[in-house]
């Protein structure tokens, strides 16, 4: 049976509690009925982590850990670059094709991708090997993650719907919460997204607007992100000039972030080739020491934009300023605690 359609706020603060206790935290109860069933290890380079959990009505829940306090792990957050929906991650001879996205002009953020392929693949401990091994056919999943557990929960749920790999004969039923979700793609891939998921009513994305992580990546639209046809080919030659100096200084933005992101995401390629490629990646036979792979260098098809955007049906939180001690705090408005309350204020009587 299906699961029904529509925000539950029951639903919402159970997943939030799993979240928050993936993340270590004692603050929110164990939700009652709920049992956890799989904790995978930490995946690194980025410390990627998930579980799996299921309750007593039988569903099952795949959550996703969020930014962990590590400089490496927030920079992927703050600064990061967009690859095409579809395509391969290329490391020495060895390829992994994935798909986030049916439409050809969505693009997806690069780390925030390669943690989902992470967490799916890993031949022991990914999300694939443990729903073929652990959820039957025919079941409920719901999907959660808390901050960038949040983006990479949004690209995991697109990559179960569009991948080659993804369990589409297993007939599951999905719907996904995530909480304070930094920008998984750019517009095409939300509208892609929203289009699949949430006019059905089956993804909410809950953000807080005094919070900081969902306005990162940092986002920088020029007129190539614009659709086509469109008014600015009729402007005059002043406005084009003005039009031609935005572009270059958004191609020239999107080089230093490249740049400077790419070999810090270097390791994490590495590392996912490392996990797949005795288990289905394209190229020679496996081998090569991870000195040699990181030689190399990866490859992924780089979309010429920096135009990130959220994804999912918004569910919208109002802020309370902080105040004293609570503004020494950088994340006093992004832990899940201030979430919960918030959605229990706001939403209870909705």
């Amino acid at each position: 049976m299906p699961l029904k359609a529509g925000f539950d706020l029951a639903e919402a603060l159970d997943l939030l509690s799993l979240c928050s206790i993936i993340e270590g935290s004692s603050e929110l109860p164990q939700p009652p009925g709920w049992t956890k069933i799989f904790d995978s290890p930490v995946i690194p380079p980025f410390t990627e982590k998930w579980q799996l959990w299921q309750n007593t009505a039988g569903a099952y829940a795949i959550v996703i850990r969020g930014t962990v306090y590590d400089p490496g792990s927030i920079l992927e957050d703050l600064l990061a670059f967009l690859a095409l929906a579809a395509g391969s991650v290329t490391v020495g001879p060895y390829r992994i094709d994935y798909k986030f996205a049916a439409g050809s002009h969505a693009s997806v953020t690069v780390g925030f991708a390669l943690g989902a392929l992470l967490i799916l693949k890993d031949p022991a401990n990914g999300i694939l090997k443990q729903l073929a091994e652990l959820v039957p056919a025919g079941s409920q999943i719901y999907v959660a993650g808390h901050s960038q557990g949040a983006a990479v929960g949004t690209l995991v749920r697109s990559y179960l719907e569009y991948a080659a790999d993804s369990p589409r004969d297993k007939n599951y039923s999905y719907k996904t919460y995530v909480y304070a979700q930094p920008k998984p793609g750019n517009d095409h891939y939300a509208s892609d997204f929203e289009n699949s998921f949430s006019n059905r009513g089956f993804t909410f994305c809950v953000n807080n607007s005094l919070d900081w992580v969902p306005q990162v990546p940092f986002t920088i639209e020029i007129p190539s992100d614009i659709n086509t046809p469109n008014p600015l080919s009729n402007l005059t030659v002043m406005s084009s000039t003005v039009l031609t100096t935005l572009s270059g200084f958004g191609n020239e933005a999107r080089a230093f972030v490249v740049d400077r992101v790419r070999p810090r995401l270097q390791a994490k390629a590495v590392a996912l080739v490392g996990v797949v490629r005795s288990h289905g990646a394209s190229g020679a036979a496996e081998g090569l020491a991870p000195e040699i792979l990181t030689a190399h260098g990866f490859d992924i098809p780089i979309a010429p934009s920096l135009n990130f955007v959220n994804a999912g049906s918004p569910i919208a939180l109002i802020g309370t300023p902080c105040s004293g001690e609570q503004c020494k705090d950088i994340f006093f408005e992004h832990h899940t605690a201030t979430y919960y309350a918030m959605l229990k204020a706001q939403l209870a009587q909705v």
